[in-house]
C-alpha cells in the first residue's frame, strides 16, 4: 500500500460526501434558479490564459451536478456576464487575481452574493495566497488539484456562508433645505462603505456626487450595483447633467474628472486633463471644484489609500463646508480619511454607519431637524 494512497472505502466515503454536499446544493437551488437548473450549480471560468481556461472548462465542464456557464479572458467581461445571469461559484485564475481591479470585483461580487474560487498556478503560491486571504471568507486552489477536489470546492464553497454587505435603514423623513450638495470620495473598501452610505439615502435625498476609484470598465457596473442598494437613483454621470434631488451621480470610467460645473453649482461636468493626486477620476478635483458653493456642501471621504480627497476637503471645510472622515476603526484602509484629519480638513469623525445620517442631517432644514 502506498502512503497516502486512499483506501477504497476512504474513496467511497469521500464520493458519498460529495453527493450529499450536491444534495444540499439542490435544495438550496430550487428557489434561485430555473426549475431545469435545478439540481445543477452554475460555474463561470475568468482566466486570461487561453490553456488555463481551457483546461479547467473540461475539468468543469464534465462534473456531475455543474453546469458550465462563460469562460472569459478578463475580470470585466466575468463580472458583465455574472451580473446579467448570476452564477453561483466563479473560478478565477492567479493571473486575474493579482490585477487591481479585483478588489473591487470581490466586492462587487459580495454584494450580488456570488462565491468564487481563486485558482492559484501552483501550490506553493495557493499558500502563499491563502495566507494572504486571511479570514476574508477567500477560497483558494490552484491547477494540479484533481477533477474531484475541484468539485469538492466548489460544492463546499457554496456552502459557505455568504459575507453580507450591511445595509442601513433609509433616514427618518426629513425637508431638505434647497440648494444643498453632497460629495463623496472613496477608494480601497469604498464599494462596501459605499452601499452602507447610499442604502440609507430617501428617494428624494439632496443632489449627490461620487468619486470611488475603480477600473473604468467597472463603473457602470457599480452604479447598477449602487442604484439597487439604494432608494435614491444612481447613475453615471453625464457631463452638463443637472443636479436634481433622489439623484447620485458616480463619476464614470478613468478618463474624465467629475465637477461641480463653474456657476451656481446646478450641473456637474467631466473635464478631460491629467490625474490629480495620482487619479482619474480625483476625489480632489472634484472637492476644489466644490469651494466656490462650499457653504451648500456637504462632504465626506470614506476609506482609501493614499491623500487623495484630503487637500480639496481642507479647502472646503475653509471654505464654509460641512465635512466628515471615516473613523480608523471602520476603515478598511485607513489613509485618505487619515490624512484628511490630520490637516485639519475634517469637521466629524464618524463610523462608516453614521456617515449617511450626518451627511443628511447636516442638509436638512433647521426648522425640520
Amino acid at each position: 500500500r502506498h502512503p497516502g494512497r486512499r483506501t477504497r472505502p476512504q474513496e467511497k466515503g469521500r464520493r458519498k460526501r460529495l453527493d450529499h454536499l450536491a444534495g444540499l446544493l439542490t435544495e438550496q437551488s430550487q428557489q434561485a434558479i430555473p426549475k431545469e437548473e435545478s439540481t445543477a450549480m452554475r460555474v463561470m471560468i475568468a482566466d486570461g490564459n487561453e490553456e488555463g481556461r481551457r483546461r479547467l472548462a473540461s475539468a468543469v465542464g464534465t462534473m456531475r451536478g455543474v453546469s458550465l456557464g462563460i469562460c472569459a479572458s478578463d475580470l470585466s467581461e466575468i463580472y458583465h456576464a455574472a451580473e446579467s445571469r448570476p452564477p453561483q461559484a466563479v473560478l478565477v485564475a492567479e493571473n486575474l487575481a493579482r490585477l487591481p481591479e479585483f478588489e473591487v470585483m470581490q466586492t462587487l461580487f459580495r454584494a450580488l452574493n456570488i462565491r468564487w474560487i481563486l485558482v492559484a498556478d501552483t501550490p506553493a503560491s495557493a499558500e502563499r495566497l491563502a495566507a494572504r486571504a486571511g479570514t476574508n471568507g477567500l477560497r483558494v486552489t490552484h491547477q494540479g488539484v484533481s477533477q474531484d477536489e475541484l468539485r469538492q470546492c466548489l460544492f463546499e464553497v457554496l456552502l459557505d456562508r455568504p459575507a453580507v454587505v450591511p445595509r442601513e435603514p433609509v433616514a427618518e423623513r426629513m425637508a431638505f433645505q434647497s440648494g444643498r450638495l453632497i460629495l463623496i470620495g472613496a477608494s480601497t473598501g469604498g464599494v462596501d462603505a459605499l452601499i452602507r452610505v447610499l442604502s440609507g439615502f430617501p428617494a428624494d435625498c439632496p443632489p449627490t456626487l461620487v468619486v470611488q476609484h475603480t477600473s473604468g470598465t467597472f463603473s457602470a457596473g457599480l452604479a447598477r450595483l449602487l442604484d439597487r442598494a439604494s432608494p435614491a437613483r444612481v447613475l453615471e454621470a453625464e457631463d452638463r447633467q443637472p443636479l436634481v434631488p433622489g439623484t447620485v451621480l458616480l463619476a464614470p470610467g478613468k478618463d474624465h474628472h467629475l465637477e461641480i460645473a463653474r456657476g451656481n453649482g446646478s450641473y456637474c461636468r467631466l473635464r478631460e486633463g491629467p490625474a490629480v493626486s495620482g487619479h482619474r477620476p480625483s476625489v480632489d478635483a472634484l472637492f476644489h471644484s466644490a469651494v466656490p458653493v462650499a457653504a451648500r456642501v456637504s462632504a465626506a471621504i470614506l476609506t482609501g489609500m493614499g491623500r487623495d480627497g484630503a487637500e480639496g476637503m481642507l479647502a472646503l471645510r475653509r471654505a464654509g463646508a460641512h465635512t466628515i472622515g471615516q473613523d480608523q476603526a471602520s476603515a478598511l484602509v485607513y489613509g485618505m480619511p487619515r490624512v484628511a484629519h490630520e490637516l485639519g480638513a475634517v469637521c466629524e469623525q464618524l463610523p462608516i454607519g453614521r456617515i449617511g445620517q450626518a451627511l443628511l442631517k447636516s442638509c436638512a432644514r433647521r426648522s425640520a431637524a
